[in-house]
């Protein structure tokens, strides 16, 4: 065994070229599996982390029902009963806005027992005092380090037109509570500083509980039963939100690694062709003195694995060292100083290195069985070939690939995302497949072109490409990373689209409310500057039509007039007056959903009211409505999945997940002033207030970052077929060595030679555009209902600026490879290669 390890060793290094790109390709392959297994749930406990943390250990949220317009409450108007409470801590909260740094700031103040905090692990204290006094504040350290703030500093924060001055006593780290820290200053302070800017009184607008674990939902339901006036829920449940690109970014994810590892299997497998030919002598020579089929499968087994094991080894390690950084490209509140939450999951690791340490072995498994199920003469006399020789089935099975793709594309009415994966996959297989093909009817093509031509170079070479399985091999892998690279640019580029241009600006500022304020509302309207205001009420339900779910956005709409005027985003197509009007149960859906499911106005639909956990409420049935008009959504909701219902209708059946107060401003009113207006003299309120130019940014923000980082992911899967590209170059000079001397001694010079090779590589690169070309509009077609099942309802377009970017990268690294294949080439001693022959 030892003589056999030292003899595998010696021939990875004997090599090291060829060893280098196999280990690289191991390596790569390792890593990305294991980044791209790992960076999903990293990024969704980043998520729930920043959530969570600002509740510390409380596992309990208590806040009011603001049905009479406050939010505050006395702390002893909360009956504990004979729950078993470990802490408690009753905040409030206030806003304003300070200058710092010449620099206009929001202020969020919570006022609350710092001791209590402390105890919840919502603060934690870095310097400064442990104890809140008099005006005494706490900062974040992000906050600190931004403003260039110290303990001691005095801080002035303006709120309902006066001036309240604070003194810096001490700096927490940024997470806990100050996770919620987005955009604003956050500031804690004892409660009587905070309800001094609210009026003054004993008041409190939320309170965090902690509870036994074994208790936590009996306390709930006890809590919910003894004080009907406040909302209950645990701290798990209070902030959730919906995250429409969590499942873009995992479905890209995992396509992405499958067809990287496709192109690494593409790459080992020739590879493992070059170093089984290399091995033909030893192969032979150990045979023929007694060594049996089986145990020279096991030593060329033995090789593929140890480069398995070095690979995947390497591999790890860089995964391990690389993976925060990679997961930091895909967190999207990192600007707001939200650290990301990695955490390496060993069963992912084990996964992955298992799969490097097998994967060369299995992929060259086969090729190592067949060679060595030769009799022993041929292996002897073994003689490398370029033709590429593929039975007929293979081709069938292209084309019968290529059909389903589009077929499934077809049946596929209802935007099911499995379905668009697969017709998706099926593509990208079937142009593999077919790649042969395609090359020899280009090759026949160019023939006739060019068959009064005397440039014999160029005929060869055009000849060249027919057949020929390097060539293929090359084409093939180029053009899965050129389409994988035009897949991400055309989502890019529609998003793109949509959030600058489709969207329509259908108000200048909202301000989003926890509860329904029917007075805030109305006197928020009053304000000087407003023209019009519109209060969107909005839930979510779900469903079933011909066996498939649909999730809609359900508004309740108090006037549908109303709506259809104040939004631009909202565009009646057809309306049945009579039935709107006439029936208690009306809903009016966007035409994307009518044609999806076949609806026709007067159809019933049930829809069953869920929560934001995609879950039934309970004691909620599915509600039946009759269809009473459609409409054009698509300037309203990227997933044009609007349902608008009576509002009677909506408060009797569904939750509200949120209310949205949108303003249109009067001609010359600057929205960002509005909004600092607002949210400066409704301070005692808990609201939150944007710009329509913030909502869309931070939208564009958040599907930049995904996209950047997937375009990175792709980055390192060109890099394989980089590596493919090389092999495969190396792997065809030493198949045609003796081709290249046997032309060069009858009839051509080195010079000649070397155009037929650039023939060769201009018609690779032709070859490689025409295709990119047509499966880019190929893909365009069954990517868009991909798109469409992720919500991204939207227009797509092949994108030509990418288009002929990448074709400038693909010529540049077809001659950067070729010009080491020229150098050979001119290196190459005739004699040598023809002393055989």
């Amino acid at each position: 065994m030892r003589i056999v390890l030292k003899h595998i060793i010696h021939n990875i290094l004997e090599m090291r070229l060829r060893s280098a790109i196999v280990l690289l390709t191991i390596l790569l392959s390792t890593l990305i599996l294991f980044i791209g297994l790992s960076l999903n749930e990293i990024i969704n406990n980043t998520y729930k982390t920043m959530l969570q943390g600002s509740y510390g250990t409380a596992n309990v949220v208590v806040s009011k029902k603001a049905e009479d317009g406050i939010p505050f409450y006395e702390s002893t108007k909360l009956d504990l009963a004979d729950i078993h409470i470990d802490n408690r801590l009753d905040m409030i909260q206030a806003s304003g806005k300070s200058v710092l740094n010449d620099e206009h700031v929001p202020v969020t103040l919570y006022g609350l027992d710092l001791q209590a905090a402390l105890e919840l692990q919502i603060v934690d204290i870095l310097s400064g005092s442990q104890e809140l006094e008099g005006n005494s504040v706490i900062i974040s350290q992000k906050t600190s380090s931004t403003y260039d703030l110290a303990v001691g500093d005095r801080i002035d924060v303006s709120s309902g037109g006066n001036s309240y001055d604070f003194t810096i006593a001490a700096i927490s780290k940024s997470d806990g509570i100050y996770y919620s820290e987005m955009g604003d200053m956050l500031l804690l302070a004892q409660p009587d500083q905070v309800t001094e800017i609210l009026g003054g009184g004993d008041m409190v607008s939320s309170t965090l509980l902690e509870v036994p674990d074994t208790e936590l939902d009996s306390a709930i339901t006890s809590l919910a039963e003894t004080n009907q006036d406040f909302t209950v829920q645990k701290s798990s449940a209070a902030d959730t939100m919906m995250r429409d690109e969590q499942t873009f970014q995992t479905v890209m994810m995992l396509a992405i690694i499958i067809i990287i590892v496709l192109i690494s299997a593409y790459v080992i497998s020739s590879l493992s062709k070059l170093i089984i030919t290399e091995r033909m002598p030893v192969l032979a020579t150990f045979r023929s003195v007694g060594a049996s089929k089986g145990m020279m499968n096991r030593v060329l087994m033995l090789e593929f694995f140890l480069y398995g094991v070095i690979g995947a080894g390497l591999g790890i390690i860089l995964a391990v060292f690389l993976l925060p950084f990679a997961a930091d490209l895909f967190n999207e509140y990192k600007e707001y100083g939200m650290e990301t939450v990695v955490e390496y999951n060993m069963t992912y690791l084990i996964i992955s290195v298992v799969f490097g340490m097998m994967f060369p072995a299995l992929v060259s498994f086969l090729r190592i069985v067949r060679t060595n199920a030769k009799p022993l003469k041929d292996v002897l006399f073994n003689t490398a070939s370029t033709l590429e020789k593929r039975s007929s089935w293979t081709v069938v099975i292209g084309i019968v690939f290529f059909c389903v793709a589009f077929v499934i594309n077809g049946f596929n009415k209802y935007d099911d995302m499995l379905l668009s994966i697969m017709s998706i996959l099926l593509l990208f297989v079937s142009i593999v497949l077919l790649m042969p093909l395609v090359l020899n009817g280009f090759s026949k093509l160019l023939s006739l072109c060019f068959k009064r031509s005397r440039a014999g170079e160029l005929g060869l070479g055009i000849k060249n490409i027919a057949n020929n399985k390097i060539v293929a091999n090359n084409v093939s892998m180029i053009v899965v990373v050129f389409l994988l690279l035009i897949m991400v640019g055309i989502a890019s580029e529609g998003i793109n689209y949509y959030v600058t241009k489709a969207v329509s600006k259908d108000f200048d500022v909202v301000v989003t409310l926890n509860d329904r304020n029917d007075s805030l509302v109305h006197d928020i309207g009053e304000m000087d500057g407003v023209a019009d205001t519109y209060l969107q009420v909005m839930s979510l339900g779900k469903s079933s039509i011909h066996g498939s779910e649909g999730i809609y956005g359900v508004l309740g709409v108090e006037n549908f007039n109303e709506i259809g005027e104040f939004y631009d985003g909202i565009n009646y197509l057809e309306i049945d007056e009579e039935r709107l009007n006439g029936l208690d149960n009306p809903v009016i859906l966007d035409d994307y959903y009518m044609n999806k499911y076949d609806l026709h106005i007067g159809d019933s639909v049930q829809i069953q009211p869920i929560n934001r956990h995609y879950e039934n409420l309970e004691n909620a049935g599915p509600v039946t409505f009759i269809v009473a008009g459609s409409m054009d959504s698509a300037g309203f909701a990227s997933s044009r999945d609007s349902a608008l219902i009576p509002i009677d209708l909506y408060e009797d059946h569904f939750e509200p997940l949120f209310y949205e107060l949108t303003l249109k401003l009067e001609e010359g009113i600057v929205a960002e002033e509005l909004k600092e207006s607002i949210a400066d003299y409704y301070s005692n309120y808990s609201l939150e207030v944007a710009t329509f130019d913030e909502r869309i940014e931070a939208q564009k923000t958040t599907i930049d970052t995904l996209i950047n980082g997937i375009t990175i992911i792709i980055g390192l899967g060109m890099m394989v077929g980089i590596l493919g590209i090389s092999n495969n170059l190396m792997v065809s000079f030493n198949q045609r060595k003796k081709e290249y001397a046997i032309l060069y001694s009858v009839c051509m010079s080195k010079g000649q030679i070397v155009k037929m090779i650039f023939a060769e590589t201009l018609l690779t690169f032709i070859t490689v555009a025409v295709i990119g070309l047509f499966g880019g509009f190929a893909l365009n077609f069954l990517l868009t209902k991909f798109l469409y099942a992720i919500g991204m309802v939207t227009d797509f377009h092949f994108t030509f600026e990418l288009y002929g970017m990448l074709c400038g990268v693909v010529a540049i690294l077809l001659a950067i490879s070729t010009l080491s294949l020229v150098r050979k080439v001119f290196k190459l001693h005739i004699m040598k290669e023809l002393r055989y022959e």
